[in-house]
This record gives structure tokens, sequence and C-alpha cells, in this order.
């Protein structure tokens, strides 16, 4: 888990703890291991890279999502 706020909050601790599984902080500053920057990314670049105009913004936005998953 990163650690944002609410991964540290005692009620994610005490549901985590209730479904017996582990937490796993990683460290500070590491966005290399942190699948979702990875993901963020990329489609940042898919969206830019075939925006022509704000009006298609939408419709490229899902585009992109789509040619990823």
């Amino acid at each position: 888990m990163d650690n944002a706020t609410f991964h540290k909050s005692q009620t994610t601790h005490e549901l985590i703890k209730k479904a017996e599984c582990e937490i796993l902080f990683l460290p500070p500053y590491s966005p290399d291991l942190n699948t979702i920057e990875t993901f963020w990314a990329n489609f940042k670049k898919i969206v830019a890279a075939n925006l022509s105009k704000f009006s298609t913004l939408a419709q490229t936005i899902d585009y992109s999502f789509l040619s990823i998953c």
C-alpha cells in the first residue's frame, strides 16, 4: 500500500485485520513500485497523443482507457 492517509486509518487497519490480511506499505516516494502510477503515466501519454481538440476529450479518454485495458 502507498502511504495515503486513508490507508493508515484505524478503520482501514481494523478491516484488513478482520480479513486476516497483512499490510505492506511501500517506501515513501516510490512511484516505480506503485503500479497505478505506471498506468496513469501511460494513460496520459495515450490521451495526449490522440487528443486533437478539446471537444473530443471524452471520446479520447474512452478510447485510451480501452486501449490499455
